[in-house]
């Protein structure tokens, strides 16, 4: 005969519930004799009956076999009794995972907290970045500008810049051409200064025995004549009797006669034969404002005294005296005049 094996019950259940985990297992039969665990009738069943509890192994979450009986329950019984633990549990055990969560999350919450001020920091400190850079970006389009704007005002003085070098390398070109000319031009001019110099020394150079003031050629003669044959042997000179007409020529010529003698009358160009009393130079002018008389001269003593010399007797003075009166003479002449007058006369 075998006896009913007792049902397995979940290890998750409560002992006062009653619940067996999973469906209720159809009873094996238990043969008596030839193995442990199996079951006799008489006195003896209680003890059987603990060893074969004793006998028994019971693990969590799968089904309770006895060696005694080989009794397996199925392993969908233990899933079963497994879930229906859960459910039994299921409020505690959400209060204990919102415990644990609750515990969890609390520091990270602290940290998140942290984290989002330094994320805020962090994102106001971009923001202002941005518009830093949005600020520098526009600064840097409105110096584009500028920049294309001095780049094509650039461009333009360029091009000016070329007309104007194209237009100086025209002008070099003319000047080159103007400055050789020029050139040929100086080199006439060379020539022609040399002429000239040669030419203005020829008119420089005096007769000999001459000597210049201001200019003009004086000579003091040591030899008598009368008025008119001492202004034609000036002549032969190429020159005139002496006119001085100002103090400084008249001081020249006293000089000038004294170094010939000291104690001789010269003639000089001065007269008044046209007209008495009206005296003129020899070149025709009027005796002008300067004169350098002797005291009560000119008196025309005798009613023939029209031609004027230097009167030794009376310091040098101017005195009218008889034309024909035999008395040395100062003849000035112009140097070119002169030099040419005579080389004509030596022809």
């Amino acid at each position: 005969m075998y006896e009913q094996a007792e049902p397995v019950r979940s290890p998750f259940s409560r002992p006062d519930s009653g619940q067996i985990s999973g469906p209720q297992p159809q009873s094996t039969p238990v043969h008596q004799g030839g193995h442990r665990g199996r079951v006799r009738h008489g006195n003896g069943a209680d003890k059987r009956q603990e060893e074969e509890e004793a006998a028994s192994h019971t693990y969590e979450g799968r089904a309770t076999y006895t060696s005694a009986d080989r009794t397996y329950p199925g392993e969908a019984s233990g899933r079963g009794g497994l879930c229906s633990f859960i459910r039994s549990h299921r409020s505690c055990m959400a209060a204990g995972i919102a415990v644990l969560v609750a515990v969890g999350l609390a520091p990270m919450t602290f940290i998140n907290k942290e984290e989002i001020s330094r994320f805020s920091t962090a994102v106001g400190a971009l923001k202002r970045d941005q518009d830093y850079i949005s600020t520098t970006v526009d600064a840097l389009k409105r110096d584009q500008d500028d920049i294309s704007a001095t780049v094509a005002a650039l461009k333009r003085g360029h091009d000016d810049m070329s007309a104007t070098v194209a237009a100086l390398k025209h002008a070099q070109e003319d000047i080159i051409t103007t400055v050789q000319g020029l050139k040929r031009d100086l080199y006439k001019e060379h020539n022609l200064t040399r002429a000239l110099e040669q030419r203005l020394h020829e008119m420089t150079s005096c007769p000999n025995g001459y000597s210049t003031w201001n200019g003009i050629c004086y000579k003091a003669f040591n030899t008598s004549k009368a008025f008119s044959d001492a202004a034609a042997a000036c002549g032969e000179d190429g020159g005139t009797l002496a006119m001085p007409r100002g103090a400084g020529t008249n001081a020249f010529l006293i000089v000038l006669h004294n170094s010939v003698s000291d104690d001789q009358d010269f003639w000089f160009g001065l007269h008044d034969q046209y007209k008495e009393g009206s005296f003129q130079w020899v070149d025709g002018s009027a005796l002008g404002m300067y004169n350098s008389w002797s005291p009560d001269e000119p008196n025309n003593s005798g009613g023939s005294e029209d031609c004027v010399a230097y009167a030794a007797g009376k310091n040098d003075k101017w005195n009218d005296d008889e034309c024909t009166s035999p008395f040395y003479f100062i003849c000035q002449a112009v140097p070119g005049d002169t030099v040419k007058r005579l080389s004509d006369h030596a022809q």
